[in-house]
């Protein structure tokens, strides 16, 4: 594995010695000040498209800015053999994530479908009995809302982007943008809480008027749609959350 603590501490070694800021060698190598600062307090790792630049900017080769240190003639050779297994390791280390996230995806599909069967099964309910159309928009509406008053819409939607779309050339700004976005999602996740209690007390309300009105044919309908505002209001926070979490992963 490499050693990002002492590879950034190499990074900030170097640019002082060089005399530079952290913002003059950003500007030198195309970056913001920002990613340096992860570079050098070891949050990250500069990206292998600007890695030359830097590289000529602080007077080292690559060798020597992954190994975290000056490198003679006689160790450049046995340093570079052993930054190329680690760099082996760590893909094979990623490639296992990817399948345990995999396997875990199916296995809890699966699980969840058999729940949702069982569930029907001794209830006897069908599954339309979980639709409700207007609680959903009424809590996706407050959730929005919620973003756009709290200057969070931009990240938001900026978060599907990072996920799912091109990754940024500068892995270092993409942390950067990530921890934005993560903050977005946790606001959103709030948003759809408080979307879906606030329906759920609309709908209690109108429960408690109808027993008023001695109207009891309507209590069930009205009961039914308080408590799955509620229930939209979790699924989208559960919606919400692999995505927050991939998020923290890009810091």
């Amino acid at each position: 594995m490499l050693d990002l603590i002492k590879t950034g501490s190499f990074i900030s070694e170097m640019r002082k010695e060089k005399g530079l800021t952290q913002k003059q060698l950003a500007d030198q190598v195309g970056v913001s000040d920002k990613a340096v600062s992860r570079w050098e307090t070891g949050k990250g790792l500069p990206d292998t498209s600007i890695m030359p630049e830097l590289c000529k900017a602080l007077d080292i080769n690559v060798n020597e800015l992954l190994s975290g240190e000056r490198l003679n003639a006689e160790a450049y050779s046995g340093k570079a053999e052993e930054i190329m297994v680690s760099l082996v390791k760590d893909v094979q280390e990623n490639k296992k994530d990817r399948k345990a996230v995999v396997l875990g995806l199916i296995l809890g599909f699966v699980l969840l479908m058999l729940g949702l069967v069982a569930i029907v099964t001794v209830s006897g309910c069908r599954v339309v009995y979980f639709l409700d159309i207007p609680s959903a928009v009424f809590v996706l509406a407050i959730q929005l809302i919620v973003l756009g008053a709290g200057g969070q819409m931009k990240s938001f939607l900026g978060a599907f982007k990072l996920i799912f779309g091109k990754k940024a050339e500068i892995e270092d700004d993409v942390a950067v943008e990530a921890a934005k976005c993560e903050f977005a999602m946790k606001y959103a996740q709030r948003g759809a809480i408080l979307g879906g209690i606030l329906s759920s007390i609309m709908g209690f309300v109108a429960v408690l008027a109808i027993v008023w009105s001695e109207s009891p044919d309507t209590i069930g309908p009205n009961m039914a749609v308080a408590v799955l505002s509620l229930f939209y209001g979790v699924l989208f926070v559960l919606i919400l959350m692999p995505i927050q979490g991939r998020l923290h992963k890009m810091q």
